[in-house]
């Protein structure tokens, strides 16, 4: 007799076909939405240049090495590798919008793993998309700068640590420290990311299995870190070929100089009273205007031999020291300028696409100074929610991953108020897209511990109670069936009729 079997689909000798699973149909609406809008920009993109694009791709006529694994060029390698492989400024760029689109989509299919129920899933990965296709974030795919590999690189980074702690997956963990070596190769301010990364890693290899993998992990990135520490030296005196003469150092400090020091009569005076700053009248005179002139006050700086010394000398630590000896003032300064570094670009650098949206932007980067009370709002009640939910339950991994990028974000943003003066909005862009993809992230959690918590009160309050039996009605139910001891202690006797004591 022919067995039927050999006919069904659950027969091991019938071909299995994959079939997508309804659950995760609107990941796959989101997905394509978001590459559809990545090919549109694609097609009509234009590629943005400035002075500083200089130092990144080649030009005719340039005559210093732009490209070094050893730090004798002035930035280092990660950027200048791309554009040297690329060939040209359109290829370059084009290449950025490729790795830009594969991060953003890693993220968004590793969030959606992660997360559980349904309207977590979908309110991260839509906000998500949302973030990626913002003025402030997608146009640096087009400008031939760092900003679009690092965030690119960062982004990519937590999609693959994301990937690989659900999965385990090997070659999730080898993506994942090969793009961390790229990232931290990009910019220096990447560094406190990478250092957070390698305490995550080192935590499961110490406390998780497989534990080799992630040691050798861990291994490999100390290794690109101590690579990149021998390279920041030379890196600095290499900038000297292509600015002005000047070390990055040394122009980084001249900026702030520039902009916070010497424009603003208080802190000057504190800088030459407590920290020994020389005067220098044309300097002091050019910062008391409104324009630029930074040729005119570099010119104006070297003729003044005192302050160039002083600078050599001080220019590392000094505004540690000024903030340790003046905390109040400096803590009203980061207050100011801390806005303007997480608030967005909107696309005040390279063009924007005109056929997308805009509302994006607007919910995304809304007013710079909405920044922080949004951020703070977000925070306290994702705390809340998580303290009623006993640590957010399922959703540890997407709470702790957000706490720790909305933490290191604005530690990083608040460095920078130390470092950095000029372009605030382009040089905290790295840390205002990751603040947003850590609030995103927190959110995220927050919902799914909120479903979680209210579906399992509705389904305690569903079940019935159970009824007590007794002895007696169990010989009533099952006659014939031999009575079942009683508990010792209820001086109930036992099979044998002696008392129980």
């Amino acid at each position: 007799m022919p067995s039927a079997a050999v006919d069904t689909p659950t027969s091991p000798s019938s071909p299995r076909r994959w079939r997508p699973r309804p659950a995760h149909l609107p990941l796959a609406v989101l997905l394509t939405v978001y590459l559809a809008a990545r090919l549109l920009i694609l097609t009509r993109f234009t590629v943005y240049t400035s002075v500083d694009s200089t130092s990144y791709a080649d030009r005719p006529g340039n005559t210093i090495d732009l490209l070094s694994f050893t730090g004798h060029a002035p930035r280092p390698w990660g950027v200048p590798l791309l554009y040297a492989l690329a060939g040209s400024d359109r290829a370059g760029t084009t290449v950025q919008w490729g790795i830009s689109t594969l991060a953003w989509s890693l993220l968004i299919g590793a969030t959606w793993l992660l997360l559980r129920t349904l309207p977590a899933r979908l309110a991260a990965a839509a906000a998500l998309v949302g973030l990626a296709l913002t003025r402030s974030v997608y146009p640096w795919d087009h400008a031939v700068l760092s900003e679009s590999l690092s965030i690119s690189l960062g982004v990519a980074a937590l999609a693959l640590l994301a990937i690989w702690v659900r999965t385990r997956s090997r070659v999730a963990l080898g993506a994942l420290v090969l793009t961390t070596l790229w990232w931290t190769f990009t910019r220096q301010d990447v560094l406190p990311y990478v250092l957070l990364l390698l305490v995550v890693l080192t935590g499961y290899a110490l406390l998780r299995r497989p534990r080799r993998a992630a040691l050798v992990a861990v291994a490999v990135l100390l290794g690109g870190l101590a690579w990149n520490t021998a390279t920041v030296h030379p890196t600095d005196e290499s900038y000297r070929a292509w600015y002005s003469g000047l070390s990055l150092s040394e122009a980084t400090f001249l900026y702030r100089l520039r902009f916070q020091i010497l424009n603003d009569p208080p802190v000057a005076r504190a800088y030459r009273r407590d920290l020994g700053m020389p005067r220098c009248a044309p300097a002091e005179q050019i910062a008391a205007g409104t324009p630029w002139q930074m040729t005119e006050f570099i010119a104006a700086w070297r003729g003044c031999p005192d302050l160039v010394d002083w600078t050599a000398r001080e220019k590392d630590t000094v505004a540690y020291r000024y903030a340790l000896t003046h905390p109040r003032h400096a803590a009203a300064t980061t207050g100011e300028v801390l806005p303007t570094l997480l608030g967005g670009t909107t696309g005040r650098y390279a063009d924007p696409v005109a056929a997308l949206p805009t509302f994006p932007e607007r919910v995304f980067f809304p007013d710079p100074d909405r920044v922080l009370p949004v951020t703070g709002l977000i925070v306290v009640l994702a705390a809340a929610v998580g303290a009623l939910t006993r640590g957010f339950r399922r959703a540890r991994w997407s709470a702790a991953a957000g706490g720790l990028l909305v933490a290191a974000s604005t530690a990083s943003a608040v460095a920078g108020t130390l470092f950095t003066a000029g372009e605030y909005a382009r040089f905290g862009i790295q840390e205002a897209v990751l603040l947003r993809v850590g609030l995103i992230l927190l959110v995220a959690a927050t919902v799914e511990a909120a479903t979680t918590a209210l579906r399992d009160r509705a389904a305690a309050r569903r079940e019935p109670t159970p009824t007590p039996t007794t002895p007696t009605d169990s010989a009533v139910d099952a006659p014939g069936a031999p009575a079942e001891p009683a508990p010792a202690g209820d001086g109930q006797p036992d099979p044998a009729g002696a008392p129980r004591s």
